[in-house]
């Protein structure tokens, strides 16, 4: 298991905690290059209202994000105390964990963990299908469902059609 180093997430984030200000970010760049690689973050709000969340981010959905658009994020915790999520991530780019604070929320100090493995377990590696693949799947059948109904229908008729003749 590789966990980032210490000295390096104090020195982007300031310290063994940071302070946000209302609608305030932090951000942790970071590089897969094995797959599967596990992604496992915890924050913990020590000083200010449970108003922070924590969110995984492909780096082309953070440049969204920075810039105030929407965007969509591979993981996510709900504005808490305290929160954590686990993800797998199996194709290899860069990366961005954020903590954010709402943003009519109070300051926040807020601690992170955040490490990475690349060997995860047989038992930590999905046995199912993500909601956007699961409907893919879904909507990719139903097309072709459609396709060959339509495509046997009209040779049926194409057929009864000749032997009326």
């Amino acid at each position: 298991m590789t966990r980032m180093k210490f000295a390096l997430l104090m020195a982007l984030l300031g310290g063994p905690s940071f302070h946000l200000a209302p609608g305030d970010f932090r951000w942790i760049p970071f590089t897969v290059r094995q797959t599967p690689t596990e992604v496992e973050c915890r924050f913990e709000v020590l000083e200010g209202n449970p108003s922070v969340h924590l969110e995984l981010l492909p780096m082309s959905e953070f440049r969204l994000f920075d810039r105030g658009q929407e965007h969509e994020t591979m993981a996510t915790t709900p504005e808490a105390r305290t929160g954590d999520f686990r993800r797998m991530i199996d194709t290899r780019g860069r990366y961005a964990v954020l903590v954010v604070n709402a943003r009519n929320a109070p300051p926040a100090t807020v601690t992170l963990d955040f490490q990475t493995n690349v060997n995860p377990s047989n038992a930590d590696v999905a046995r199912t299908l993500s909601p956007q693949r699961q409907l893919a799947v879904i909507l990719m059948s139903f097309a072709f469902f459609l396709a060959t109904v339509t495509w046997s229908s009209r040779k049926l008729i194409q057929a009864m059609r000749a032997s009326g003749r």
